[in-house]
């Protein structure tokens, strides 16, 4: 018969995934108004490249929305394929590699 284990840490360990990919998405909103990231996507019309201004405008809206939404994106398509992945390698290679990847 097959055992599940206890389904009150089962839950846990959920919710703490949850809570950290909730914690990184929230981060990316104190990351978007820095220099560094505002210069390194500059679009225009303000800063290096464009004009003296030493502050850049950073990345358009649809730009930034696309940057925003690759992080989503990345997890739907991790979670698809980490069954595959786990099917054909095995729980731990799996984990091991994805590890590497990360």
């Amino acid at each position: 018969m097959w055992h599940t284990g206890n389904i009150y840490i089962i839950t846990g360990i959920a919710v703490i995934g949850g809570g950290l990919f909730g914690f990184d998405i929230a981060s990316m909103s104190a990351i978007i108004s820095t220099q560094p990231y505002l210069c390194y996507f500059n679009q225009g019309p303000d800063g290096p490249g464009y004009n003296d201004m030493e502050t850049c405008s950073g990345p358009n809206s649809s730009t930034q929305g696309g940057i925003t939404a690759s992080m989503a994106a990345g997890s739907w398509l991790g979670s698809l394929i980490s069954g595959v992945i786990s099917d054909r390698l095995g729980r731990k290679t799996a984990i091991q590699t994805g590890a590497v990847v990360w």
